[in-house]
């Protein structure tokens, strides 16, 4: 991890006063280097390309884009640099997908400043940090997501998922439950598009994860 006074930040931001705000407690606060902001996707993928910052401060929601799309355009091209988002949008969704993209802190606008700090200094400590709202919003929604699929997979599709899962052919398990093959193909069909799960070892995998089955 870089020393703290001389850890390189880039500010992508595009409203003004917030973006005024954060680069005076960057610099001014907490003494690290801002080398750039930006206000754009477009611009703050060249600039993250060419500084290489140790740390990228990034809003959710940009003029001509979606902050995440950084991510995922020069991300696997900054092993070094650490992610931290800001937004006023609290959706679990958003922290759900930041959590997939690997990203390494989110605090919503509404926090204080010095949840801000706290967040600013632990990333760049290596560690993550998500503020007290965002993990509210996504245990929220990794609950909700839980419940759903439970009310969604039918008795029956929960056997035909099981039996699956633990390696059983189409006509095997079709015997056992008393179902035609064909009954059986449908019913894998309706998971994996209920589940968006389309790979095999997706559904297995789903399946040791939600207790359907015991991992081998």
């Amino acid at each position: 991890m870089p020393e703290k006074n001389s850890a390189r930040v880039v500010l992508v931001e595009d409203h003004t006063m917030v973006r005024q705000l954060l680069a005076h407690l960057v610099r001014e606060d907490l003494g690290l280097n801002l080398v750039a902001d930006c206000t754009t996707v477009a611009d703050g993928c060249a600039v993250l390309l060419r500084e290489k910052p140790d740390l990228a401060i990034v809003d959710w929601m940009l003029p001509d884009g979606r902050g995440f799309d950084l991510v995922r355009q020069a991300g696997p091209k900054l092993p070094r640099t650490r992610w931290l988002f800001i937004s006023s949008n609290e959706q679990g969704h958003l922290v759900r997908e930041a959590v997939s993209l690997g990203v390494h802190g989110f605090v919503m606008k509404r926090s204080d400043l010095s949840t801000l700090r706290t967040a600013i200094s632990r990333v760049l400590a290596g560690e993550k940090y998500y503020c007290a709202e965002s993990s509210r919003l996504l245990v929220e929604k990794m609950v909700d997501e839980g419940r759903t699929v439970a009310v969604n997979l039918t008795a029956r599709e929960r056997d035909v998922l099981r039996g699956f899962a633990r390696g059983e052919n189409p006509k095997i398990l079709a015997g056992r439950l008393g179902l035609s093959s064909k009954t059986v193909q449908n019913h894998l069909v309706m998971l994996k598009d209920k589940l968006g799960l389309h790979e095999p070892a997706e559904l297995v995998h789903y399946a040791i994860k939600h207790g359907h089955i015991e991992a081998p």
